[in-house]
């Protein structure tokens, strides 16, 4: 049985892989969409040659130039490497959010959470951001997000 849910089952569904990242301060990385203007989590669309785990790391890195690996131990007593079966990482939450592009469509984001690995040199993607920065959880309280995003932070926190 499905919550009230509208989902349009016409529109095309959209794979994409996001991070929650926390630094050591406690602080969440956001980025400053540069279209949307609001504050957003790295991450973006799962290519067809890659698994969820894999296109959020790269995802970070290229909108961050963080490496990360996702948090959690997934159930490896699943896995049978005889019959090439993997077991890969449970995301934190996953999302179905409506995107109002052309054409409309969905995207179904998985929604890990990472942490960092290897600090580079943090660096956002010009074409698609315009700062980058992390927050603390009375920061966010401050400033421009989607409300359902502003509520995921607050559990999360």
């Amino acid at each position: 049985m499905r919550a009230n849910n509208k989902i349009n089952n016409n529109l095309e569904k959209h794979f994409t892989a996001s991070a929650l990242i926390l630094n050591n301060e406690g602080k969440i990385l956001l980025l400053y969409h540069k279209k949307l203007n609001v504050w957003l989590y790295p991450g973006g669309h799962i290519e067809s040659n890659e698994t969820p785990d894999e296109a959020v790391i790269r995802e970070v890195f290229e909108e961050t130039g963080l490496e990360v690996e996702i948090t959690g131990s997934p159930d490896n007593s699943l896995a049978d490497k005889e019959a090439d079966v993997t077991v890969l990482q449970n995301p934190y939450v996953i999302l179905c959010e409506h995107i109002n592009g052309k054409p409309p469509h969905y995207h179904i984001d998985l929604i890990y959470v990472c942490k960092i690995n290897k600090y580079n040199k943090l660096e956002y993607n010009k074409e698609e951001s315009k700062d980058i920065g992390f927050f603390g959880k009375d920061e966010i309280q401050k400033i421009p997000l989607f409300p359902n995003f502003k509520t995921l932070l607050e559990k999360f926190f």
